[in-house]
């Protein structure tokens, strides 16, 4: 079997344009069939590192590699749970991919580490390696490594460019927290997502995360751009402020809008929109206005009365659902003495209009039978 599949381990926390860098030169000059990244649970060698849940560094992960299909994500070390050794998820990956060949991609200074490592004489037996180098670092200590493993082990070690970038997760990570600017250090929707989960804390983004789940899913099952979705949900609450009353609960739609145009250059009006009117509706609403509108809505986390009866609705129906939560949405504010946007007056007016058309038309098409 000729074919040899790459992994990449470590945290990505966040993933970085050297992790791709690397991952690609790894594939194209190693003669990889494609690369995947082996994100940890917990590394042996960072044990007290303070680093983001899995399920956000799996994200940035997804979002990173999307747009090569040479690349891929192997959950393996993050379900076994625990710390992650590299020889024990290394059998395990090679046990459930059939027996592939694995190439372990590395950089020079973990490689001439390799002897610290569990298992390391098994480890050099079984796979392959491919070390990242750099022009005049430790090259020499590199290749002297490398030609006593092949003596001792019979180790394959393909030696890659490791394009010069010194990127380092953790100073990223503290970089946003200070208000700096990671542009171009990390893919674009990486940046996205770290400054969206940086702005909103917590709480506020595990709602932004299912909201984004549920947009994604409902524009699939709509037939809507399941990626312009994902982006409108990211980005709907960006300036939401829970210490700012009433007033920014319905302007933070118009006002995160108008952010993802400055700070984020979106200039797509329909993802635009989706984001400006998640708050009130409006008439005439896109097909993406109406999932996010109602993702935002009936999102797993929302608990309040008659949620279920909505969540049914908004399954089968976007127009009858939207209709359905825009007039709770009214009945609410009147409630409470608030003011009725205007837009959501004319959004409920509009989608009764387009309610009542559908039905028209479901009846024409299925006219009733009569029997004598």
């Amino acid at each position: 079997m000729n074919e040899r599949v790459g992994v990449f381990g470590g945290t990505f926390d966040p993933v970085h344009t050297g992790h791709l860098l690397l991952a690609e030169a790894a594939r194209a000059q190693a003669g990889l069939s494609r690369v995947l990244f082996m994100p940890a649970h917990i590394q042996p060698f960072k044990q007290d590192a303070g680093i983001s849940p899995d399920d956000d560094r799996l994200r940035m992960l997804s979002l990173a590699i999307s747009d090569n299909p040479g690349f891929g994500v192997t959950l393996i070390e993050i379900e076994q749970g625990g710390v992650s050794y590299t020889i024990d998820s290394l059998r395990a990956l090679r046990s459930s991919l059939g027996g592939m060949r694995l190439c372990f991609i590395i950089g020079t200074d973990m490689f001439l580490m390799i002897g610290k490592w569990k298992e390391a004489d098994a480890l050099v037996r079984e796979f392959d390696f491919a070390v990242g180098v750099r022009p005049g670092y430790l090259h020499g200590e590199a290749v002297a490594k490398a030609e006593a493993l092949k003596q001792s082990h019979g180790t394959r070690v393909d030696f890659v460019d490791n394009p010069p970038i010194r990127l380092s997760s953790t100073e990223l990570r503290e970089c946003v927290k200070n208000g700096g600017t990671i542009r171009y250090l990390v893919p674009e929707s990486v940046r996205r997502y770290l400054l969206v989960r940086e702005r909103e804390g917590e709480r506020r983004f595990a709602h932004t995360k299912r909201v984004v789940d549920l947009a994604s899913e409902m524009a699939k099952r709509f037939g809507a751009d399941a990626e312009k979705a994902a982006l409108a949900a990211l980005l709907h609450d960006y300036c939401k402020d829970s210490g700012g009353g009433a007033e920014n609960d319905v302007a933070h739609g118009a006002m995160a809008a108008d952010a993802a145009r400055r700070e984020f250059g979106v200039t797509d009006e329909d993802v635009l929109n989706a984001i400006r009117y998640h708050t009130t509706g409006r008439a005439g609403m896109s097909r993406l206005e109406l999932i996010v509108f109602l993702a935002d809505t009936v999102e797993p986390g929302r608990t309040y009365d008659r949620i279920a009866r909505l969540r049914d609705t908004c399954r089968d129906d976007l127009e009858k659902g939207a209709l359905d939560v825009l007039i709770e949405l009214k009945l609410y504010l009147e409630k409470k003495g608030l003011a009725v946007s205007e837009d959501t007056e004319a959004a409920i007016e509009d989608l009764r209009h387009r309610c009542r058309k559908e039905v028209t038309i479901q009846a024409i098409a299925s006219p009733p039978s009569f029997r004598a």
